[in-house]
């Protein structure tokens, strides 16, 4: 959705001006309105808003009207101007609440108190999409403003999804992901070359995948129908699935000089390179085919399925390089076809402006320390104006001495927020930290940015059946535009480091 396409029903809540009540007798309530009207057009000017009439009292003509309105509208924002006393007025509010678009319920103090609190006291326990706030000016509401637009902006996004629902070894192709090391491989790791060989000949192994959603990135899988039908439902967003032959296809299409140009610009812009060149040369022509699929099928996120992908020989090269590079052009790759992860990624890109870092963690309790970590993370994590990341081209973390990855410097000192939304659940994580370390260890995924953060308390909150492993990491301290996004989208908040 395009901010011209973004519709917002502006509802006034007020009495009549020569009732007894607030703000005072005679009070005139086009004050106010004028006042918003001018903020908000102003403010926003690329948002298309509908003020509705005065509402002072339950006329049914004009609450039809406005219904309607709410209707057609991507959004609602009800203002309570005044009270007097009249249930009408409340009622009213409730029932556009009951129109379960996302509302926002604005609240100038010494007015509309009454009513407000009441509308809320009666909508808060029902699972609406309703963000709230109560104060004296006007510039107070822009940002929960904001995180109701950039909320609507997800809508009619697509996330083209790779998988396997059935698994066969393709062992050419993955012979042909170590080929490039295999000197290096021979000379530091020759059982590794005769374990490989056993493998390949034997017609009845392949590695451990899951394609029934056991795994914790592959929570769509245990009902793919239902998972496509919340996720139109609660975030306009479609989950696409692609077949994966087309990664191939493309891969073999793929220009090698061009592909040539951008394996030495990654290799000369890096501060350490540990992998052959020719491995890096072929993370540059995934790089090159995931780009051209994308152009092609105007999409901008995509989750394959990489790790399940890179055992069963579905990919050429290893995607880490690629993602690294996509994401400096606006386009996103997230892990192990993990849609919930790439849902918080989506949600969290929008509300920041700024790529988010999906990762797994570890825990240091007796140091109050997590350490976020992947073997890919973004190398604009404070946006595209921001300061790009230095890095280093390592092997590939869990593999060890295959592939190539961005091992990236993450800004020390910098709050970060993390996240994870729960499609099924319908429910988001939320806790906050700051980086205080980046760690160089041959353990785990290559990239690992440590967090002091209130660790004990994310143990006590945990749920994995919910949540999984995977967190959404984005730089800066984004919870209360998070909290507000989530409850615009309805969604259950779990505070986990309280």
């Amino acid at each position: 959705m395009t901010d011209k396409n973004i519709k917002i029903v502006v509802v006034f809540i007020g009495k009549p001006q020569w009732e007894a009540g607030w703000p005072y007798l005679g009070y005139d309530n086009n004050i106010t309105i004028n006042s918003v009207k001018n903020h908000l057009n102003s403010r926003f000017s690329e948002i298309t808003f509908k003020y509705s009439e005065i509402v002072t009292t339950y006329d049914s003509e004009l609450i039809k009207q406005i219904k309607a309105d709410v209707n057609e509208a991507d959004g609602v924002i009800i203002f309570t101007i005044g009270h007097y006393g009249d249930p009408g007025i409340v009622q009213t509010g409730i029932e556009i609440i009951e129109s379960r678009k996302p509302v926002i319920l604005a609240n100038f103090v010494y007015a509309g108190d009454h009513t407000f609190t009441k509308i809320f006291s009666t909508v808060k326990d029902k699972d609406f999409q309703i963000a709230f706030l109560s104060s004296q000016n006007i510039e107070h509401f822009d940002k929960m403003f904001e995180t109701m637009f950039n909320i609507l902006r997800i809508r009619g996004k697509k996330i083209l999804v790779y998988a396997k629902d059935t698994i066969e070894m393709n062992w050419p192709v993955i012979l042909g992901l170590f080929n490039p090391e295999r000197k290096q491989i021979a000379k530091n790791h020759p059982e590794f070359l005769n374990q490989i060989g056993k493998m390949s000949s034997d017609e009845e192994f392949e590695f451990y995948t899951d394609t029934a959603g056991l795994d914790q990135a592959h929570k769509w899988r245990k009902d793919e129908t239902q998972y496509k039908k919340l996720l139109k439902d609660i975030f306009d967003v479609e989950m696409i699935r692609g077949d994966p032959d087309e990664i191939l296809k493309y891969y073999n299409e793929v220009n090698s000089e061009q592909a040539e140009k951008i394996a030495q610009t990654w290799i000369k812009n890096a501060n350490i390179v540990e992998p052959n060149e020719k491995t890096i040369l072929n993370s540059a022509k995934l790089f090159l085919a995931f780009k051209s699929i994308l152009e092609d099928k105007e999409i901008d996120f995509f989750a394959p399925d990489c790790g399940t992908f890179l055992l069963c020989g579905a990919l050429p090269a290893y995607p880490c390089m690629a993602f690294f590079e996509l994401s400096a052009e606006a386009k996103y790759g997230i892990c192990e076809s993990d849609m919930d992860s790439a849902i918080s990624y989506l949600f969290g890109l929008c509300l920041t402006g700024r790529p988010g870092y999906v990762s797994n963690h570890t825990f240091d309790m007796e140091r109050n320390q997590i350490t976020y970590m992947h073997c890919v993370a973004p190398g604009n994590l404070e946006g595209p104006e921001g300061p790009q990341a230095s890095y280093d081209i390592v092997y590939h973390g869990e593999t060890h001495f295959l592939g190539a990855s961005p091992r990236v410097t993450f800004p020390i000192g910098k709050p970060v927020t993390t996240i994870k939304i729960s499609v099924f659940e319908r429910k988001i994580s939320i806790r906050t930290g700051k980086i205080i370390d980046n760690i160089v260890d041959e353990k785990g995924c290559v990239s690992k940015m440590l967090v002091e953060s209130n660790v004990e308390g994310i143990m006590k909150n945990y749920d994995w059946s919910t949540f999984g492993w995977h967190r959404v990491t984005f730089i800066g301290d984004w919870k209360e535009h998070f909290i507000n996004g989530a409850k615009i989208l309805g969604l259950e908040i779990v505070d986990e480091d309280t």
